[in-house]
């Protein structure tokens, strides 16, 4: 019964990491595409001859708070999460690796209980 209980939970964390690490993956590239539009808040350049004024200042005020909103979400908060993924992962891997020597460990024993029992016949 035990040994059951333990391969259902090896076998939900080989599942819970196999899905950590397409979240990761597509979180991974989801960051390269955040990063790579960063452009667009620029866009379109606004010169002093096509833009002035209180509303102009007010404008590149706002480009500008989104600018370091957008760092900071890029660079530190998506940054974190992937560390915090990859923090995780290992975790998981670890655990997977000690339950999987614990099922091999029960299961031999399991054998030499059933080889010994038939000996004894």
């Amino acid at each position: 019964m035990a040994l059951d209980i333990m391969k259902v939970d090896l076998s939900m964390k080989k599942e819970f990491l196999a899905e950590l690490k397409a979240c990761r993956k597509e979180l991974e590239k989801d960051k390269t595409e955040f990063s790579d539009s960063k452009k667009t808040i620029t866009e379109p350049q606004l010169s002093s001859h096509t833009w002035q004024g209180s509303l102009a200042d007010s404008f590149d005020r706002i480009r500008g708070l989104m600018k370091t909103a957008y760092n900071d979400i890029s660079g530190k908060q998506l940054s974190d999460v992937l560390s915090k993924i990859d923090e995780r992962i290992k975790s998981l891997q670890e655990d997977i690796h000690s339950l999987s020597q614990e099922v091999r460990s029960l299961e031999k024993k399991i054998e030499n209980a059933k080889r010994e029992a038939r000996d004894k016949e």
